[in-house]
């Protein structure tokens, strides 16, 4: 084949005069020879994959094994070990699908590292000709063309002529099947975007095999989905719960692409996670006190009226905290709640003041700041005192639940860089419900928790705590299937009621009339019961006394 195909390009190339038809066989052969060299080059590959993972951004142990030959085909494997952002994984492997030099990724190993990082192991092959390979004959006719020069010349053109046919279809057939993992990593990427799903562990050969996380019935259910909708042949799917989540494998095959296929890597978080902490259940231990109003002399307390009307509240086995979330939803007040409040509450009021309802959960060892736009929120009542508002700043809503004040502090500096720098002790965690607070507010009352007052300032203190790398799984409120919906309370402001569940993993969860779950509709919501709209029917779930 080759022979037949150099004779139809000689008959129908024009004629040149010999010393500019080994110009441009010379320049062919070196071209042919950076993507397959003559002999084994293992110094050289070694050297060649470190350029580019530098290019890359990143730093491997690259080690070259010793050469491999089979027949007319030789090889050089080659390790590469190391840690590095998944990103940074993937341009590496653009670098290397881009080379010049042919390279074949045979397999592929990602699992999580600390922090960001991914740790890589792959072996790669560069293959060679071997220097004993014979060579095929020469085009005919070839011969007759080279009558102006020596025979040896001639004997040395029309080898290299041969050689040049056997490793352009030597290259043809090895780029055809050359594997590289981009389109892997791509799908890895797209699967874990905008869902709440960790990957542990995944391996690319002739078959790939994936391990992660999941929580919630509902997004497990859309993960299947899209795996077998994606470019994954998926083979099999298992699942098995784990703490508040489902631990996923999954097995098939992942088609080859070649190397200009446009494969940008979608914009996620580095989507592995090296152990199960995003799947702790975040909600307090311990028994249950209930609270129940009891009339209070209007002389022994501040009547305010409440924002929206007075409140209703029927919460059963809550974390403290979150009543605060509650309280928040209803009358709009921000509240920072310190990492000391903690327990669970039962809470049983009807149609009282907020600030009837925070005498209430005094009782229960809690002090909250006097009124303002931020109130602060402690066991300890030296610290409820806040700065005074100032009002000033851009507007920011926040939701936080048990977040480290060291991620509260860098989102506020994102949001403002011309504030003060953060303190250099900023460890502990907090609790912030705000809706429109104002910047300059909530900076200064997260800078009072992260350094109390008193608290030392200077050269000497530790340095500041950088911010987390931690990763919570989150379940969306129309994420959350029905067999999962636990009720954890309702409530009111005087304009409709308002359901609460927990998320798997610790997250409450606001219901109202016409808000979808995964599976269902929130078709009503009273002050006892709510009732869902599933496909097999509505389905009424009471709300439990309290203390049960």
């Amino acid at each position: 084949m080759g022979s037949l195909l150099g004779l139809l390009l000689l008959a129908a190339t024009p004629v040149r005069p010999f010393a500019e038809e080994r110009l441009l066989l010379d320049r062919r052969l070196e071209t042919l020879r950076r993507m397959l060299p003559d002999g084994a080059t293992p110094a050289s590959d070694v050297a060649l994959l470190n350029d580019l993972a530098r290019a890359a951004g990143v730093g491997f142990d690259i080690r070259a094994r010793a050469p491999l030959e089979k027949g007319n085909e030789g090889d050089v494997p080659v390790d590469v070990l190391g840690s590095a952002r998944f990103a940074e994984i993937d341009r590496f492997f653009r670098q290397v699908a881009l080379s010049a030099r042919l390279i074949d990724v045979e397999s592929l190993a990602l699992s999580a590292g600390p922090g960001d990082s991914v740790r890589l192991t792959a072996l790669l092959h560069f293959p060679y000709r071997p220097a004993r390979t014979p060579l095929p004959a020469p085009p005919e006719g070839l011969r007759t063309r080279l009558s102006e020069v020596t025979r040896p010349v001639a004997d040395q053109f029309l080898r290299d002529q041969a050689l040049a046919l056997a490793k352009s279809d030597a290259v043809a057939s090895l780029r055809r099947s050359r594997r590289n993992p981009r389109l892997f990593l791509s799908e890895l990427a797209a699967i874990v975007r905008d869902r709440p799903v960790v990957l542990k562990e995944a391996t690319l050969g002739d078959e790939f095999v994936i391990r992660g996380l999941t929580v919630g019935e509902g997004p497990m259910r859309a993960l299947e989905l899209r795996l077998e909708r994606g470019f994954f042949r998926v083979a099999e799917i298992l699942m098995t719960r784990a703490g508040g989540c489902h631990r996923f494998e999954v097995r098939g095959r992942s088609p080859v692409v070649g190397i200009e296929a446009e494969l940008p890597l979608p914009a996620v978080d580095d989507p592995f996670r090296p152990d199960d902490a995003p799947c702790v259940v975040d909600r307090d231990g311990g028994g249950v006190t209930v609270l129940r109003f009891a009339p209070v002399k209007p002389a022994a307390r501040t009547r305010l009226p409440a924002p929206r009307g007075t409140l209703s509240l029927r919460l059963r086995d809550m974390d403290l905290t979150d009543v605060f979330f509650v309280l928040h939803l209803l009358t709009g007040q921000g509240f920072l709640v310190d990492e000391d409040v903690r327990g669970r509450v039962s809470v049983d009021v009807s149609q009282v003041a907020l600030d009837d309802v925070l005498a209430l959960l005094a009782k229960d060892g809690v002090s909250v700041s006097p009124p303002a736009p931020l109130r602060r929120v402690s066991r300890t009542t030296a610290r409820t005192a806040l700065p005074a508002a100032t009002g000033e700043g851009t507007p920011i809503t926040f939701a936080l639940k048990r977040a480290a004040v060291a991620d509260v502090l860098a989102v506020i500096g994102e949001a403002d860089s011309t504030g003060p720098p953060p303190p250099r002790v900023a460890g502990g965690r907090l609790s912030l419900w705000a809706s429109e607070a104002r910047l300059a507010d909530v900076r200064a009352a997260v800078l009072q928790i992260a350094r109390p007052a008193g608290a030392a300032s200077g050269d000497g203190d530790p340095p500041p705590l950088p911010p987390s790398t931690e990763r919570r799984l989150l379940v969306r409120t129309d994420e959350l299937s029905v067999s999962e919906f636990q009720l954890a309370g309702v409530a009111s402001a005087g304009q409709g009621w308002t359901s609460f569940a927990y998320s798997p993993t610790g997250v409450l969860n606001a219901y109202r009339r016409g808000d979808r779950l995964a599976d269902g509709t929130m078709a009503e919501v009273q002050s006892t019961d709510v009732m869902i709209t599933t496909e097999e029917g509505p389905l009424r779930l009471l709300l439990p006394d309290p203390g049960r």
